[in-house]
This record gives C-alpha cells, sequence and structure tokens, in this order.
C-alpha cells in the first residue's frame, strides 16, 4: 500500500483488572472506551471483550491478537492489576504501546473503587525496567485529550509500519557541494525501514527523451494549465517540461512513494531545463518530490503530508526579521501548487539557469504550519527539529516559490540552533499544527526531538 494512502491502524485494546477492586464499574467504563475508541477515524479497533485478571486471560488475548495482526497495542488499567500481566502483552506484540489509567470515580465510598493510576505506575516501571518505552495517557474515558491521544496513536503507528515498506528513488545523487544532504541509506534501512534507490540522472533524462511526441502534445495543456502565467516558456522549454513531468510521473509509479531529484547543474546541461517546475507541479498527487537530492527532506515531506493530508513544502530559510519575529522561506520554483495562494496567479519561469528553467513561482496561502526535518548529525545519529508559526499572505517579493511565517518562539534562537547545531539548509513547511504527533513520532522513533 502507497504510503500516502495507507490502510487503517489496527489498533489492539485490553483491559487489565483485579477482583478486589469494582470490576463491574470498570467493566461500565471500559465498554465506554471501546465505543468511542471505535468510532475514531483512521484506525479498526480489535477490543478485547473479557477483561484480562489471570494470566490465562492474557495467554487468550494473545492468541486472539496474533490473529490480526496489530498495529499498536492499548492496555487500560481498568484497576489495578497483577503486574506481571502487562509484561506478558508487551512481550508479546513488538509494537507501539499506550499504557491508559483513569481518574477515581468521585463516589468512592470510603474506598479506591479502581486504583487505576498505581496499576499503570507499576506496569510503566516495570516496562521501563525491561526497555519499553511505552506511551501513557491519564485522563477520564470522556476526557477530549484521550481521543485525541488515540487519534495520534493511529496516525503514528500507521506510518511506523509503513515506513517498513517505503521506498525513495535518489534519482542523480545530491546537488553539487550539498554534502550535508548525503544519505546513510543503511542507517535509514536499520533504524527507520525505508529503502534508498539509486537511480542515475542519465536514466531519467533517458525516460523524458523517449516520451512520444504525440503524448508529449496530448498531455502539455493539461501539464501547464495550473499555471495562470507561462509567458516565459518557448514552446520548446514547454515541451521538455511536459516531458520531464511524465517522465517523473512515470518513475514514482513504479512503486517509490517519494523522488529526490538532482534538480539544476547536470540536469540542465544534459536535458536543457532544470526539474524545479516539474517537482511543483508533481508533489502530492501519487508520489513526494524532493529537490536537489535530499532523502531525508524528500522523507520529512512524506510523513508531514501523511499527518496533514495537504502536501508540504520543502524550503529553504533565507532570511530572519527579528523585530516582526518571522522566518521568509523560498525556493527556486519547488513548492507543490496545491500550496499557492488561490488570489494570485502561478507562473513557470525560464530565467533559470541562464535562461533555460523550468521554474514555478508563486507565494504560498496563510495558515498555521509547523516547520520541521528529520536530519542526522553527521555522526549515524537520526535527529529532528520542529516550530510552530502562522504562514503569512504573502507576495512573490523575489521570484520562486515563497511564505513568510510568524514563528511561535523566538526565530533568533530558532536560527542560532540551526547554525550552531549544523542543521540541514533545507527545512519543510508543513501546513497544520502538527507537533504532537511528531513527538510522538520522535519518541517510538528514539529520535531526539529539538523545539
Amino acid at each position: 500500500m502507497p504510503f500516502l494512502t495507507p490502510n487503517p491502524t489496527r489498533i489492539g485494546l485490553v483491559c487489565l483488572a483485579r477482583r478486589t477492586f469494582d470490576v463491574d464499574l470498570a467493566a461500565q467504563w471500559y465498554e465506554r472506551a471501546r465505543e468511542t475508541i471505535g468510532r475514531l477515524p483512521g484506525l479498526q479497533l480489535a477490543a478485547m471483550e473479557k477483561m484480562v485478571v489471570e494470566t490465562e486471560d492474557a495467554e487468550a488475548a494473545i492468541a486472539e491478537l496474533r490473529t490480526i495482526p496489530i498495529d499498536a497495542l492499548i492496555l487500560i488499567s481498568g484497576t489495578f492489576a497483577l503486574g506481571g500481566l502487562a509484561t506478558q502483552l508487551a512481550q508479546a506484540f513488538p509494537v507501539p504501546l499506550l499504557l491508559w489509567a483513569w481518574p477515581e470515580p468521585e463516589e468512592h465510598h470510603g474506598r479506591l473503587r479502581l486504583n487505576s493510576l498505581v496499576g499503570m505506575t507499576v506496569n510503566a516501571s516495570n516496562l521501563y525496567k525491561r526497555g519499553y518505552r511505552p506511551l501513557t495517557l491519564y485522563a477520564a474515558v470522556d476526557d477530549p485529550r484521550a481521543a485525541e491521544i488515540v487519534t495520534h496513536l493511529a496516525q503514528v503507528a500507521g506510518i511506523l509500519r509503513d515506513l517498513r515498506c517505503t521506498r525513495i528513488g535518489l534519482v542523480g545523487g545530491h546537488a553539487a557541494g550539498f554534502d550535508n544532504l548525503a544519505v546513510d541509506k543503511l542507517l535509514l534501512r536499520r533504524r527507520l525501514g525505508v529503502e534508498v534507490i539509486d537511480i542515475g540522472l542519465d536514466a531519467l533524462i533517458a525516460r523524458a527523451r523517449a516520451v512520444p511526441p504525440e503524448r508529449v502534445q496530448s498531455a502539455r495543456d493539461q501539464v501547464l494549465r495550473p499555471f495562470g502565467d507561462r509567458s516565459e516558456l518557448t514552446l520548446r522549454q514547454a515541451d521538455l517540461y511536459t516531458a520531464l513531468v511524465l517522465a517523473l510521473e512515470d518513475l514514482g509509479a513504479e512503486g517509490f512513494d517519494g523522488l529526490a531529484v538532482k534538480c539544476w547543474g547536470d540536469l540542465v546541461e544534459a536535458y536543457g531545463i532544470a526539474a524545479c517546475g516539474a517537482v511543483a507541479r508533481l508533489t502530492g498527487e501519487q508520489v513526494v518530490l524532493g529537490c536537489e537530492g535530499d532523502v531525508l527532506g524528500t522523507l520529512t515531506a512524506l510523513i508531514a503530508q501523511r499527518l496533514t493530508g495537504i502536501p508540504a513544502f520543502l524550503s529553504d530559510l533565507v532570511s530572519v526579521e527579528r523585530e516582526r519575529n518571522e522566518a521568509f522561506f523560498w525556493h527556486i520554483g519547488c513548492a507543490p501548487l496545491a500550496l499557492a495562494n488561490p488570489d494570485e496567479p502561478a507562473h513557470l519561469f525560464a530565467h533559470f539557469a541562464g535562461g533555460h528553467g523550468v521554474t514555478a513561482g508563486f507565494g504560498l496561502r496563510p495558515g498555521r504550519v509547523t516547520v520541521l526535518r528529520l536530519g542526522d548529525d553527521g555522526r549515524g545519529n537520526l535527529r529532528a527539529l520542529a516550530a510552530t508559526g502562522t504562514a503569512l499572505t504573502t507576495r512573490m517579493e523575489v521570484r520562486g516559490t515563497v511564505v513568510r511565517v510568524a514563528l511561535d518562539q523566538d526565530v533568533s534562537a530558532f536560527l542560532d540552533r540551526i547554525l550552531s547545531e549544523g542543521w540541514e539548509h533545507h527545512l519543510v513547511v508543513a501546513y497544520g499544527d502538527i507537533l504532537p504527533p511528531v513527538e510522538m513520532l520522535c519518541r517510538l522513533l528514539d529520535v531526539p526531538l529539538v523545539q
């Protein structure tokens, strides 16, 4: 299943209990929890009807859940329960684990009726000391935070499942001089399961040149139509552009979730135009395209689109305005067309690379955004960076695709961190506030997140 069109996340749900506490109340609340979770989008719930009280109950639940199989497991401490039950279940399923405890009911009749929090605390401690890093939730069944956390769990567990099948094509390697974008393919495969496949730039050029002229002519109007202004392009440039779009589209359809393309330099010299405008035209439809051979940037954009449902912008941070606490993000012309401000025309320009082109140009639409990056520290370790802000209505002050963002944190400190810690120069601007699921994803991957 392609990364951008996932199957529902299969979540196992088990309620732990002990008969010395109020198991009848726990059963009532568990039924409500099952109903609440079952209504949430993007997941398929596998809830055990019988509460797990004894070791034999846990064995029966494990046997049933193994027939699914599950992508994540939620263990509810309906009451305090025997400490070994959670460990028994966790050891059976190497998937993301959420421990959930309920607050005590207001009517306590002079005794603890559930003791749910202590039960979860024992389980969390036991598991931590065995090397597990479970997520935890302390909230009532009807607390909106419970639905929010479980929704994020479904998103993140599905991403972790599908990363193991994700394929990114690296077309031509990274751009000359951008050694900071070099990717450790074995590290990605080992840590995330992502496969990076090298594709020669000459292979892409051969594909584009092999597109039949009649197919180019037939597709040209449709390929160019989203750009309100393409007056700078010659017919030859328009045909080269159309053929390149078709070639990249065909290549992406051969089982790739993303393509990181060496979009200028060698491509311009050998083919006649850059790929920047093609990246803008194609990104987010069926495959995510990243520029300058940035594999980790392309993967970041993939994850961002999976979380938001909206294509993301792989950009350069080109300036900051300290007084207004704004950051200005730009790239030569590769932001997804879906992000263009509908009140302004989108352009195709021919000025790039000594008049060869072809690049897109437009200001991006306003809205809440998350700026993020999955990167590496150059020492064999993955790391992540994230900040939130508001994209402002931005006119195309300079040619390219541009957006001005008012950050929620201090922009000077943000810039200093990027420079002093050697972060890659590409940052992804994703539309939506996705910091909570990003935090959860990084925790489950054991990837440090800098905010």
